[in-house]
């Protein structure tokens, strides 16, 4: 935010990177201002960080309806925007790492919970699908997919809703590439005294421990 030329304050969409070596912030280019409204207002604070070959890119997907990404190319300084698979349906969408690049976990009214794979050219690739039956528990018998989270790290997917409600995992299976999806169940109490409706505020993955999970209410 600046002087404007004839009084008042005028706003710079621009894009500054910290050095940690010389504990110095400096701006490194400009960004679109679409892109700025949309990072501010629709945009969750969570984002992928992705390494290529000769770069690395930080995306960030839109928390309003139809569903976009935006990408950073940290390397060149450049933005970029592309469309994600079936965007006016999704009833949630969550960007994660997936085989080392990047994802998209999301769920469509009626149906189940799908994983795709970006590919070169920014084009979508359906990779895996939740099965029915999971994807019933989850939701408990509904078929509404608002207010389902979603986490990752490199090796598993977490899907979850609230405390009592258990817990979704798709997994990576030894060093075949291949995935398995399974169900955890949640726990409902606290030092003995059952909580009820209590929502999850985040999961914290233990980076060594793949398989183990914590909850925070």
């Amino acid at each position: 935010m600046s002087g404007a030329k004839y009084g008042g304050t005028a706003y710079e969409s621009t894009v500054e990177m910290y050095d940690s070596c010389v504990d110095t912030w400096k701006i490194v280019g400009s960004m679109p201002v679409e892109f700025s409204v949309r990072l501010t207002v629709w945009t969750p604070n969570e984002n992928v960080c992705v390494k290529e070959t000769r770069t690395t890119t930080l995306y960030w997907i839109t928390s309003a309806r139809a569903y976009s990404v935006m990408g950073f190319d940290v390397g060149n300084n450049c933005w970029r925007q592309f469309g994600v698979p079936l965007a006016d349906k999704l009833e949630f969408a969550t960007l994660v790492r997936w085989n080392g690049g990047l994802g998209l976990v999301g769920g469509t009214c009626g149906g189940s919970v799908c994983v795709w794979e970006m590919s070169e050219g920014d084009k979508w690739c359906l990779v895996d699908e939740m099965p029915i039956e999971l994807g019933l528990r989850l939701l408990c018998g509904k078929r509404n997919w608002e207010g389902v989270k979603c986490v990752s790290d490199d090796d598993a997917i977490f899907l979850y809703r609230e405390l009592g409600y258990g817990m979704v995992i798709c997994s990576k299976v030894g060093e075949i590439g291949g995935w398995e999806w399974d169900w955890v169940d949640g726990c409902g109490y606290i030092k003995g005294k059952k909580v009820l409706n209590c929502p999850i505020r985040g999961i914290l993955v233990h980076p060594t421990l793949a398989s183990s999970s914590i909850f925070l209410n």
